[in-house]
């Protein structure tokens, strides 16, 4: 095992999930589309980063040593930064920039770098400052319950906050269900029916360009 992760239970509207990640041997890790962005603390011995992240449609792969750590909060679709909105930052990573060792810059505002255990007081500061805000257009249309409008508004919030096509996201959300019956030690022929795809070809080859691996890949990596 390459790595000690950790999660800590959340309740806030804007939040997925707050987790760390502790790295035990040097190495690589494929870090994979969750239609989430993230805000996430890079720490390399003394060196501390803040790197704020869109929404990705494809695995980045992440280079570590032992004793790296990552505290990633990880934020809802439908929640948005209007400084840096989701069309402008998709598939993207920004450095922001460090005001002395404990604190950071989001545009004008200068906030202290989050901890695991404060994640979630720093997220109601963001949301409190305006920094962060939430679509509900978009949340009412990823929660399955979608508000009345036409096509065109819908696909125009969609893009605008997340950075994506509602199309392209299902395709993601299509691949983590994939991902996990898979892990369960689900057949691929019957992962592929039972979401949808065209045939196994084509699920194999939406998980290759998403996920970074093939489903025997991913199979394989999950088995005892």
């Amino acid at each position: 095992m390459q790595q000690i992760e950790q999660s800590r239970p959340v309740d806030s509207p804007y939040l997925e999930s707050i987790s760390s990640i502790r790295f035990t041997a040097p190495g690589e890790t494929l870090m994979r589309p969750d239609g989430c962005w993230d805000i996430a603390i890079l720490k390399r011995g003394d060196d501390v980063q803040v790197l704020r992240t869109g929404l990705t449609t494809r695995s980045v792969v992440y280079q570590h040593d032992a004793g790296d750590e990552i505290l990633v909060i990880s934020f809802k679709p439908s929640t948005f930064m209007p400084l840096m909105p989701g069309e402008i930052m998709r598939d993207e990573g920004v450095l922001l920039e460090k005001f002395g060792r404990c604190d950071f810059w989001i545009g004008t505002d200068v906030l202290e770098i989050p901890t695991f255990e404060n994640a979630d007081v720093f997220v109601e500061r963001l949301v409190r400052d305006g920094i962060v805000e939430n679509n509900d257009i978009v949340a009412s249309v990823v929660e399955g319950h979608p508000k009345a409008m036409s096509e065109r508004t819908m696909q125009r919030h969609f893009l605008r906050t997340t950075g994506l096509t509602y199309k392209s996201f299902t395709l993601i959300e299509r691949a983590q269900k994939a991902m996990s019956l898979l892990r369960m030690g689900r057949p691929a022929a019957g992962v592929a029916f039972a979401l949808g795809y065209a045939d196994q070809a084509h699920m194999i080859n939406s998980l290759k360009a998403i996920m970074g691996e093939t489903p025997g890949q991913i199979a394989r990596a999950s088995a005892p």
